[in-house]
């Protein structure tokens, strides 16, 4: 039996595969699954495959929504592709996966895995991929949740996919509790703020607010590859945040992310976290990112990261649920790149005095803001 991030070679490059829930009537009515052929880094190289719904040269589908069944012939897939991702997912992000309860997967009828969803509070979860690695054939087991479901996770590689329900395509998208969703934002000039993407997409009002008050904001770009998102704040005067002089930071340097996670649950104020740079890249060596490992939670999504200096060297964008404190930010020269493509120009720290986590947290309350994004 398989656990998360173990695998196992197949016997050819034709692979059956059965996937089960203690909740029978979940596929097909709440959730459904995906697959989605991709590149080593994750690029996609073909159109994703949805249950019940599109059949391709390389895939077919069989069973019912009580044990969903599905042939692949590897061989077959679009060019350029080395892997397929298995994607379990609520359709619409109407909810997270843990009501799918335990799953059971089989493949090729001796290779089995078996997970508990209940603590997992995402809307997608990737359960595994088969994978090409020296002419042999594989399968891997994952738990690689993505918190905003399927279409974030999509556009987040570039591909867009249509997470609703074919039977009731007019179901709502979101948070099934709030109608929206929550996050973080960091005040880049006078009027402006960053966020992540995922936490806007979707979304027909945008209000920002803290201690200093609250405001409606737009969004003027969204770069949903990379995960980044400007907004435009109205009638406000936001005092910025500082970037490093040089930018960038080092394997092991210390980080401390500062945000808004589990609104309305842990509390109104900002909450602060410390920790340290542990890889300067992301899953599947992805260059856009660096790893830490500072605490997050949900609402922590566009929170800033900082050096000891005070100056922002990422922002928070997503984690590996099932990894301890494995979490990932956009690197900060991605974010000036971006900002500077938007005619914004970023104030840089030339101090190379060392500060305390508390009194980051001080100096940059005035250039935090809750956003609060709703349908």
């Amino acid at each position: 039996m398989l656990t998360p991030g173990s695998n196992v070679a197949l016997s050819s490059a034709k692979a059956s595969w059965t996937l089960e829930s203690t909740h029978q009537s979940a596929f097909g009515s709440t959730a459904a699954v995906a697959l989605i052929p991709v590149d080593d880094k994750r690029s996609p190289k073909g159109a994703a495959a949805l249950f019940h719904i599109e059949q391709t040269p390389w895939m077919s589908w069989s069973g019912n929504p009580a044990k969903v069944g599905c042939t692949l012939q590897l061989g077959s897939l679009p060019a350029g592709s080395e892997r397929v991702l298995l994607i379990v997912y609520r359709y619409s992000n109407l909810g997270p996966v843990s009501s799918l309860g335990a799953l059971h997967l089989k493949v090729d009828e001796t290779i089995t895995y078996d997970l508990d969803t209940s603590a997992y509070g995402e809307s997608a979860l990737i359960l595994g991929e088969f994978y090409s690695r020296s002419g042999q054939w594989k399968f891997r087991a994952l738990a690689e949740g993505s918190a905003y479901g399927l279409a974030a996770f999509g556009r987040r590689i570039g591909i867009d996919i249509d997470e609703t329900n074919p039977d009731h395509p007019d179901a709502g998208s979101g948070n099934p509790r709030s109608g929206g969703a929550t996050g973080t934002g960091f005040a880049v000039a006078s009027n402006v703020l960053l966020t992540c993407a995922h936490v806007i997409e979707g979304m027909n009002s945008i209000e920002i607010n803290s201690f200093n008050g609250r405001y409606r904001a737009e969004p003027v770009m969204v770069d949903s590859s990379n995960d980044i998102a400007l907004l435009r704040v109205e009638g406000a005067s936001l005092q910025p945040v500082q970037f490093a002089a040089t930018g960038g930071c080092a394997l092991g340097d210390f980080v401390t992310a500062v945000g808004f996670p589990m609104s309305g649950f842990a509390g109104g104020g900002a909450h602060v976290t410390q920790g340290g740079v542990s890889a300067l890249f992301g899953l599947r060596n992805d260059a856009s990112l660096l790893q830490f490992t500072a605490a997050i939670q949900p609402g922590s999504s566009g929170s800033p990261l900082f050096d000891s200096r005070g100056n922002v060297v990422g922002m928070v964008t997503s984690t590996v649920p099932d990894a301890q404190n494995m979490n990932f930010a956009v690197k900060s020269q991605l974010l000036g790149a971006f900002l500077e493509a938007c005619n914004i120009s970023i104030g840089r720290n030339q101090s190379n005095a060392t500060l305390s986590p508390a009194d980051i947290a001080r100096g940059v309350q005035s250039s935090l803001w809750r956003i609060e994004a709703r349908i």
